[in-house]
């Protein structure tokens, strides 16, 4: 769930291939499954995204679904991790995206949720080691990019824990309107000083120190 309390700063993340290599498997709760994605998927995808408050309605998230991307609906079938429940009912979701731009080519872990009733089970965890898992078959040899926020401050210290580092001048580009490209910002400084009352001191200081 977003934390839309605090000032929102744009932080840019980023993983070397190396460590995305050697990831430990992810284990999911019993009960739980993984699936990629499948045709008819955007509505879970929205209905997900929206529970976290990433947009205001599902009908906000299935247009941005629809506009940036199923026009890559090959890519997803590859790329795009749901978590599904007993039901078969997907409850959290991760992609292993990418982006070609002036900033080059980079492989970016993208829209990271869990439904808020399927939080604290370790699903957070799971999808994104999973997704991460896609990248040394789909994206050999890259690192892995990662845009996130302020808001977004407990999934900070998930991604830390994983080998995720906080970079201070790095941006990331977003396909958007099925082909154009948004160079995101990198707010680094602003960020840190947004995250320090949120976050641990110690977790502050390691993410300060490995700063890139």
């Amino acid at each position: 769930m977003l934390d839309k309390s605090i000032p929102y700063k744009n932080i840019i993340m980023r993983m070397p291939s190396d460590q995305v290599s050697s990831l430990a498997a992810p284990v999911l709760p019993a009960g739980f499954r993984f699936r990629l994605y499948q045709d008819g998927d955007a509505a879970h995808w929205a209905r997900i995204e929206t529970s976290v408050l990433e947009f205001h309605d599902e009908a906000a998230a299935s247009h941005y679904f629809l506009r940036d991307y199923l026009p890559f609906s090959d890519d997803l079938k590859r790329r795009c991790v749901f978590v599904v429940d007993q039901d078969n009912r997907p409850v959290a979701t991760a992609t292993a995206w990418y982006a070609r731009s002036e900033l080059g080519y980079q492989a970016s872990l993208h829209w990271v949720a869990v439904m808020p009733a399927y939080q604290g089970l370790g699903l957070g965890k799971a999808v994104v080691q999973q997704a991460l898992s896609l990248f040394p078959a789909l994206d050999p040899g890259e690192d892995v990019w990662l845009h996130t926020q302020t808001w977004s401050h407990v999934a900070v210290r998930l991604y830390f824990k994983l080998g995720f580092r906080i970079l201070k001048t790095g941006r990331t580009a977003v396909v958007t309107d099925g082909g154009g490209v948004k160079i995101s910002a990198n707010d680094y400084a602003e960020a840190i000083e947004v995250l320090r009352p949120v976050l641990e001191p110690d977790l502050l200081s390691d993410l300060v120190a490995s700063a890139q």
